[in-house]
């Protein structure tokens, strides 16, 4: 079968406008992009950079932008794609900068990487505490992260913020955090909920949606999240808002929203933002305080906190960790 592939190049460092190129290939049944990628280049155009290694899912090397999100093209076939999108567009990972083409510069990737600490750190070398076949399970989505940076390229915190750790990273963090030999835990987890940490997420999901090994970043950021509160580490924004959160939930059924903000970021720093809850109340958006009574059914939320509640007390009766 005869398409075309569309590519996104450029070369920076040349100073070189992006451009898309269009190239013909015979697709053949099982024919995956990376195999049409070294096609073009073998027969066409030896110009074309992208990365490549293993072809079997395991390196990551050559994660990129196909058909708009974050995927690996030794494991995404051709035809599939012509046959759901009608095309196929190569693009380079999205929140990376560009060096030629497909390829991009994966040097903050690995600096947020070294940031995290990724290896274990155990109070004492000579008495290390052993790990049960549960202790392994809580980590193993963590540990099968193959760091191909598709998720980071789906996050739609680290476009807005370059500097946010990203959810490979954070991913990576609990990794060790979780692990029960770790000896370090708390200052890791302080140290992560500092600017630009694991607060800084919004949970869009797009990092679970497209991780081609179901690492499920976002699942450990928020046991990160967890574990931080319970140990304790609350002075910051994001912790205060999430307590807040719960608080209004178990106080009334419902969310607060007007007094979540002074107890997310202080009287003082509410008092700031007067002029951005103006125009929030000129489109109607400004939320009011509650003045209604607790909602109907409300026997039924607080038994639901009494169940979560009694359950992490028996785990910590257990010596257990969540």
């Amino acid at each position: 079968m005869k398409i075309k592939l569309k590519i996104k190049r450029s070369a920076p460092l040349n100073e070189s406008e992006p451009f898309f190129q269009a190239f013909s290939i015979d697709a053949y049944e099982g024919m995956t992009v990376l195999e049409a990628l070294l096609k073009i280049a073998d027969e066409d155009d030896p110009t074309l950079s992208f990365r490549k290694s293993c072809r079997s899912a395991i390196c990551g090397s050559c994660a990129m932008t196909i058909n708009g999100h974050a995927r690996l093209a030794c494991n995404t076939q051709i035809l599939p794609e012509i046959h759901k999108f009608g095309e196929v567009i190569l693009e380079p990972l999205s929140n990376h900068a560009v060096l030629k083409d497909l390829m991009v510069d994966l040097a903050p990737f690995w600096e947020k990487m070294e940031r995290v600490m990724p290896y274990l750190t155990p109070p004492d070398a000579e008495n290390t505490a052993k790990m049960t076949s549960e202790d392994e399970a809580k980590i193993d989505k963590s540990q099968q992260c193959i760091m191909c940076g598709s998720c980071n390229s789906e996050c739609n915190a680290l476009e807005i913020d370059e500097h946010y750790a990203g959810p490979a990273a954070l991913a990576k963090a609990w990794r060790f955090i979780g692990d029960t030999r770790e000896g370090f835990a708390e200052k890791r987890l302080d140290k992560l909920s500092t600017e630009h940490g694991m607060w800084d997420c919004v949970r869009c999901g797009h990092c679970t949606q497209y991780c081609p090994k179901n690492v499920a970043p976002l699942k450990a950021i928020e046991l990160l999240r967890s574990r931080a509160i319970k140990l304790g580490i609350t002075d910051n924004h994001g912790a205060k808002h999430a307590l807040s959160m719960t608080n209004s939930i178990k106080r009334v059924g419902r969310l607060d929203e007007a007094a979540m903000t002074f107890k997310t970021l202080g009287f003082l720093r509410s008092l700031g933002m007067i002029p951005f809850g103006i125009k929030m109340e000129l489109h109607g958006k400004m939320p009011l305080p509650l003045i209604l009574p607790q909602i109907d059914g409300m026997d039924e939320v607080k038994a639901i906190f009494k169940t979560f509640e009694e359950k992490d007390k028996n785990k910590e009766d257990s010596g257990g960790k969540s």
